[in-house]
């Protein structure tokens, strides 16, 4: 059984961001789970473009780019080449 902090815990991971969690500097993954560290908010495009770097399972580090909403519009796979973005990499928060 779970405790309380457990559960509270499960509850809010893999929850959509919103603009008051990447302000505070809280931690979020995509979808699937992978590490994203946060390099940069752009303000000033419309809609707000969050810049940040995603560790792939093979410790290889790489750049995307979401929208205010947590949706990737840019994605780049292991060699560096782009890719198509998907719904696994969505950001979400990772507690």
């Amino acid at each position: 059984m779970q405790s309380l902090q457990e559960f509270i815990i499960n509850e809010r991971r893999g929850k959509l961001i919103n603009d008051q969690w990447i302000n505070d500097e809280k931690p979020v993954m995509t979808k699937d789970g992978k590490q994203v560290m946060i390099t940069k908010v752009d303000l000033s495009e419309v809609p707000n473009l969050i810049h940040g770097k995603v560790k792939l399972q093979n410790n290889k580090v790489v750049e995307y780019i979401w929208n205010d909403k947590g949706v990737c519009v840019k994605a780049t796979d292991q060699f560096g080449n782009p890719k198509r973005p998907e719904e696994n990499d969505t950001l979400v928060r990772a507690i």
